[in-house]
């Protein structure tokens, strides 16, 4: 869908942008330089827009912050969940896929901008209750749906065993994230994903 918008430096006349595809120039912004590196200039020229046609649009740089944390939500986190709840596939498999995906980011694309959702957590939600909120909605997705993985393992003796263990892959899959970030290798993140797979074995 196409909204009307400003052009810069012809202020009142209306030019077309798609909301959406700008919504996701402002998020690659943030998810890899994060909150305080990114400036209302790198926005602006990421986007073509002008500073009105922004504030009209998204609201100030705090508001477009959590759109843009609501758009990568609405990409990769929901599509994260839809992967792992796919009964189509084996349980495992699909864990497994899911704690590979930030070492794939990394050998296959070379990406080490890590998840944008583990980057607020450390970056923004201590001191924003809003990016909080959207923090913890985001990994409670994720979480549940870890947990309705493992739990179709069957039962293992422990009723807390799915519950415990979505906890632990879900808080290695934050480290790998953020670690990914660093110049940790590939090595290294190979080998805590597979620590982690052995505990649900």
């Amino acid at each position: 869908m196409r909204e009307p918008g400003f052009t810069s430096g012809q202020p009142g006349r209306p030019r077309q942008f798609d909301e959406a595809e700008t919504l996701s120039s402002i998020m690659q912004l943030f998810w890899e330089n994060g909150y305080e590196a990114t400036g209302l200039s790198d926005i602006i020229k990421a986007t073509g827009l002008s500073k009105a046609s922004l504030y009209a649009a998204y609201g100030n740089k705090q508001s477009m912050y959590l759109k843009a944390l609501g758009h990568y939500e609405a990409l990769k986190v929901d599509a994260a969940v839809q992967a792992l709840r796919d009964q189509s596939r084996p349980a495992m498999d699909r864990i497994s896929a899911f704690l590979q995906a930030p070492i794939a980011a990394i050998d296959t694309n070379a990406d080490r901008r890590g998840c944008f959702l583990c980057n607020a957590s450390a970056d923004r939600a201590s001191l924003d209750s809003e990016t909080a909120d959207l923090v913890r909605r985001g990994y409670s997705k994720i979480r549940r749906a870890l947990e309705q993985a493992i739990a179709e393992r069957g039962n293992t003796g422990d009723p807390d065993f799915a519950k415990r263990n979505a906890e632990l892959v879900l808080t290695v899959y934050s480290g790998l994230r953020v670690m990914a970030r660093s110049s940790t290798g590939l090595s290294d993140l190979i080998r805590a994903k597979e620590a982690c797979l052995q505990v649900l074995r």
